[in-house]
Formats: structure tokens, sequence, C-alpha cells
């Protein structure tokens, strides 16, 4: 393998590590603060066969909105779609399974322990469950604020895993439906990107 070679795949694990190690930091916070302010995370997990089932079957829901989101041809949504694949494809490292696998996992983990965890359990302390779920949530999606569009949907979905947190009294439930959700739209993004590269690749022929 020549030095040309050994370069990119380096920057390409760079970015892949900071990526993913933000995420874990992202995570490793959430456990501290909760300790601090107390909410800690550890007594929420509560295992249970149903917060397992429930987590499974509320991923159903969000993979067919995700379909629908890939269908449509709705103008504004269909450029919306487009947008967000061009920009996983120039992200910086290619979307392998094992990479897909990892990140679905520590997003899951790290983003249902800071938002559902830590910042509702805590509101919730205070403040009404709808308050929770909607002050909660609103700072979920501006933490995804790549575009107004993008908050928006990031915020109704944290909504929804809020849901299902209260329903199961178990962060564990929102943990997997998040992180199955994530793996599905992960596999669909790259799918995506190589669609995109070979269509890209038709038109600079």
């Amino acid at each position: 393998m020549s030095s040309d070679q050994i370069q990119p795949k380096a920057s390409e694990q760079r970015i892949f590590a900071t990526v993913v190690g933000g995420t874990v930091v992202m995570g490793i916070a959430a456990i501290v603060l909760g300790w601090l302010i107390g909410t800690p995370i550890a007594s929420q997990l509560s295992p249970s066969i149903d917060a397992v089932l429930v987590g499974v079957i509320a991923t159903l829901p969000l993979a067919l909105f995700l379909w629908w989101f890939s269908n449509t041809q709705n103008p504004t949504l269909a450029a919306f779609r487009d947008s967000q694949i061009k920009f996983f494809a120039e992200i910086g490292f290619e979307f392998t399974l094992p990479r897909i696998i990892v990140m679905a996992i520590v997003a899951g983990v790290a983003e249902e322990f800071l938002f559902r965890g830590v910042l509702q359990s805590w509101i919730n302390g205070f403040a009404p469950v709808a308050v929770a779920l909607i002050a909660s949530n609103i700072i979920f999606g501006l933490l995804h604020m790549r575009t107004m569009l993008y908050a928006v949907i990031a915020g109704l979905v944290g909504v929804y895993l809020g849901v299902v947190y209260v329903y199961t009294d178990s962060l564990l439930a929102p943990v997997i439906t998040h992180g199955l959700y994530d793996y599905v739209a992960l596999i669909y993004t790259k799918r995506a990107i190589d669609a995109y590269r070979r269509d890209s690749a038709l038109a600079n022929s």
C-alpha cells in the first residue's frame, strides 16, 4: 500500500473516531451530570422483558416514517432528503457495517442518557411531564440543527422517545428504540450514498 493510500485511510479513521468519541463523551457527561443533579442513570435503566419488547416494537413507527420519508416526492422534503444524503456522502468516512453498529449503539445510549435520563427526568421533577417532554426536546432538536427542518424532525422524534420512556418507566426502552432506529437509518443512508455516488459518476462520465 502506498503512502497516498495510507494517508486518506488514517484521516478517515481519525474523523470516525472523533465523531464517535464526541458522542461517548456526551454519554459520560450525562452520567456525571445525572449524579450531580439527582437523576442517576443506573436507577432508571431497570431492565425488564417488557422494556425490551416495547423498545423493539416502538422502532416500527419510526422505521415506517423513514420509509415514507425516503420515498416522498414532496418538493421540500425531497430537497431536504437529497441535501442530507450529500452531507453524509461528504462526511469524511465510509459507512461500513461495523461503523454503523458502533454509531447506532453509541448514539442510542449517549443521547438517551442525556436527553431522557437527565434533562427530561430533571425537568419532570418540578414540572408536568408534558413540559418536560417539550422542553427537553426543544434542546434535543436545537442540538441537531443542521437545518431548521432537521431540528424539527429530531425534536419530534425526541418527543416520541420521551413518551416511550414515560410509558415504560425504564430508560432501557428508548435506548433500544433509538439504537435500532439509528441502525436502520444508517443502513438506508449507506445505500442512498452509494446510489448518489453512482449517479454522480454517471453524470460526470
